[in-house]
């Protein structure tokens, strides 16, 4: 009922337990966004048009943060404390639960090789290159691409499996472990070695700036891993 969301929406409280996990949580829904930028940028056909793409970057971004802001109060309203970290498994049974999470499950089956294929690209590379000078030629066929891919892919499953019940802290540990080094730390101490003529207030705010990113990528996984 309409007054019961309004009653939620009232008493929400600022802050519960485990609030810590919103820290790498967030940073790792945006973690993509901030590693394709440049290319985005880039990528845009006429000079004019990419002078524009600035404006409409945070456009986008304000966007997609208000869209989450509203879609996690609206979730929260409706299922209170008994809201589960997979939003599908907190609907009601019945055909249209079903079908959200069957359209959902297909969603991520096809995704997921175009999610995992740049790093995929990077790690089997890696991989067997240092297969190559470590063995020679005694693991050539093991420094293949695809039997790479295959054992990668199937050591993320392992993982997927071992922590299914902890989805919140794994993600929160992927964002605040991972995400925050790409998305506060580097950029800016990338930025003060490449361009020659930044000034010395802006190369403070950026140390400053990946300062805070260090420590929050340190406070968040620490905390995370404390409380798992």
């Amino acid at each position: 009922p309409l007054e019961e969301i309004v009653y939620k929406f009232s008493n929400l409280e600022a802050f519960k337990s485990g609030w810590f996990l919103f820290i790498g949580t967030s940073v790792l829904l945006f973690e993509g966004s901030i590693t394709l930028l440049v290319p985005l940028q880039e990528a845009v056909y006429r000079e004019k048009d990419r002078k524009k793409f600035p404006e409409v970057y945070k456009k986008v971004i304000f966007g997609i943060i208000s869209f989450y802001t509203f879609f996690g109060m609206i979730c929260w309203m409706s299922f209170g404390d008994d809201v589960k970290t997979v939003m599908t498994t907190s609907l009601p049974s019945g055909t249209m639960a079903t079908t959200v999470q069957l359209a959902y499950s297909i969603a991520v089956i096809f995704t997921f090789p175009l999610q995992n294929f740049p790093s995929l690209e990077i790690a089997t590379r890696s991989i067997a290159g240092s297969m190559e000078k470590t063995c020679g030629r005694a693991t050539l066929c093991l420094q293949h691409r695809n039997v790479i891919a295959s054992c990668l892919v199937c050591l993320l499953a392992l993982v997927a499996i071992a922590t299914m019940d902890s989805l919140d802290k794994v993600v929160s540990l992927m964002g605040s472990l991972l995400g925050c080094p790409l998305a506060f730390v580097f950029p800016p101490l990338i930025h003060n070695n490449l361009d020659k003529n930044i000034s010395s207030g802006r190369m403070t705010a950026n140390r400053i700036i990946a300062g805070l990113g260090v420590c929050a990528m340190v406070l968040a996984s620490v905390t995370t891993l404390i409380t798992w």
